[in-house]
C-alpha cells in the first residue's frame, strides 16, 4: 500500500465535504452540513488552538486527524478517524504516529485522546503507545414517544410531598434578578461530585456565564428542583442539537447532597422528558461517567446503552 500522504485541511466547501462524508459513517444519525461546520469551528477556535490534516490515497481522502490545546496549556488533546474500508490497513498507524509528532514538537507534559471504545482502530494503537485507559462515559439514547409518564406518577407524587416543585430557567429567570448565580452557585455543588479523570476548581462564574449565550440554550428546557426551605436543590440541564434537529441532550443532571436519594433526579430527568413529548422531540442522549449512579438511574427510565466515550492519556515528566 503507498504511504498516506498527509496534508493540512483547507477551509472550502471540498474539505468540509470530505468531514461530512467520514461523520455520516460514524454518526449516521448527524445531520451536518458545511454551514453548521463551519459555525462549530468558529466557536471551536475562539478557545482552542488547533490544527487539524487530512489523510489522502491516489487522491481520495480516506482519513482526517486533529491536534488542539488552550493557551499556556501543556495538555494537548489529538482524535483521528479513518473510512471503514481502511482501518484494518496501515493507514491508522500512519495518522497515530504523524500526529504524535507534531505534538511532540510541543513538548507537552500530557497527551489526550477520548475516542468511542468501538472505535478499536485506535484503542488498540493508544495502548500499543503507552496510553492508559483512565474512565469509560458509556452513551445511551431513550426514545421519549415510548415513556408513559403516568407509570411514574407515583413516583412524581412522593417527590411533590417532600415539597419540591419543579420549574424552568425560563420561569426562574423570570422570578430571580440573581437567577446568574444561583444558579451557578446550584452548578458548582453538583459539578464538585460529577466523576472525571482529574478533579478539576470549580468553574468560575464568568466561563459558566458563557453557557447562556450558546445557539443550543433553551432555558425553557431545563428543569429546576426547588424546596420551598433550601430554593434550588436539583437541576436538569437538556438542549437542542444542531445536529439531530429531532433530538436533545441532556447534560448535567444532579441534587445537592442534601436532597439525594429522594428521586429528585428522577423527577427531573422525567421533567425533561416530558417536554421532550410536548415539544416534538423523539430522542434524548447522555453519557455518565461508568460509576456514576446516574448512568443506572438513565437505564432505569428506559436509556438504551451506546458504545462508551473513553479516555486515554500519556504523561511526560
Amino acid at each position: 500500500m503507498k504511504p498516506l500522504k498527509i496534508r493540512p485541511f483547507q477551509p472550502t466547501d471540498h474539505d468540509y465535504n470530505a468531514l461530512i462524508q467520514m461523520n455520516r459513517f460514524r454518526n449516521p444519525d448527524d445531520q451536518v452540513t458545511v454551514a453548521v461546520l463551519r459555525r462549530e469551528d468558529s466557536e471551536f477556535f475562539k478557545e482552542y488552538t488547533a490544527v487539524r490534516v487530512l489523510g489522502e490515497l491516489d487522491g481520495d481522502i480516506v482519513a482526517r486527524g486533529s491536534y488542539y490545546y488552550k493557551s499556556g496549556s501543556n495538555q494537548v488533546h489529538f482524535a483521528l478517524y479513518v473510512l471503514p474500508e481502511w482501518q484494518e490497513t496501515a493507514v491508522p498507524a500512519q495518522m497515530h504516529r504523524y500526529l504524535l509528532a507534531e505534538i511532540g514538537k510541543l513538548q507537552p507534559t500530557k497527551i489526550v485522546s477520548e475516542p468511542p471504545e468501538n472505535e478499536t482502530f485506535r484503542t488498540k494503537l493508544l495502548e500499543a503507545d503507552g496510553f492508559e485507559l483512565m474512565m469509560r462515559f458509556p452513551r445511551s439514547s431513550l426514545d421519549v414517544r415510548q415513556v408513559q409518564l403516568a407509570d411514574y406518577e407515583s413516583l412524581l407524587e412522593n417527590v411533590r410531598q417532600q415539597g419540591i416543585r419543579f420549574v424552568t430557567l425560563t420561569d426562574v429567570m423570570q422570578a430571580d434578578p440573581d437567577w446568574q448565580q444561583n444558579i451557578w452557585q446550584l452548578f458548582t455543588q453538583i459539578e464538585q461530585d460529577i466523576p472525571t479523570p482529574h478533579p478539576e476548581p470549580p468553574t468560575p462564574f464568568t466561563e459558566y456565564g458563557e453557557y447562556y449565550k450558546g445557539d443550543d440554550f433553551r432555558p425553557d428546557s431545563w428543569a429546576i428542583a426547588v424546596d420551598k426551605q433550601a430554593e434550588y436543590v436539583g437541576m436538569c440541564v437538556v438542549n437542542v442539537m444542531s445536529r439531530r434537529p429531532s433530538g436533545l441532550f441532556a447534560g448535567i443532571t444532579g441534587v445537592i447532597r442534601s436532597h439525594r436519594r429522594r428521586k429528585i433526579a428522577s423527577a427531573l430527568k422525567l421533567s425533561s422528558i416530558q417536554y421532550a413529548q410536548e415539544n416534538g422531540f423523539t430522542t434524548m442522549y447522555t453519557d455518565n461517567e461508568e460509576n456514576n449512579p446516574m448512568f443506572q438511574l438513565n437505564l432505569d427510565l428506559g436509556f438504551k446503552p451506546l458504545p462508551a466515550w473513553t479516555y486515554y492519556e500519556k504523561t511526560f515528566s
